[in-house]
């Protein structure tokens, strides 16, 4: 059985840009962010399972080079 579901997948615009996020279990429950188009490696994951809003708030605050 695969740590991530693609019904859980969703897309949020941080300033213009997208960003893929989804649900899964690295030593409890985290979120996966990815940074859309994936041309280079941008993926981080955080604890716990994220709402949107706090989606874009971990991306601004403790990872501001996905914007770059």
């Amino acid at each position: 059985m695969p740590a991530t579901s693609t019904d859980r997948r969703q897309l949020v615009t941080i300033d213009g840009k997208q960003f893929l996020f989804q649900h899964g279990y690295r030593f409890g429950k985290v979120t996966y962010i990815t940074r859309m188009p994936l041309t280079k490696s941008m993926t981080v994951f955080t604890a716990g399972h994220l709402a949107a809003d706090e989606v874009v708030a971990v991306v601004r605050g403790d990872n501001p080079w996905m914007l770059d």
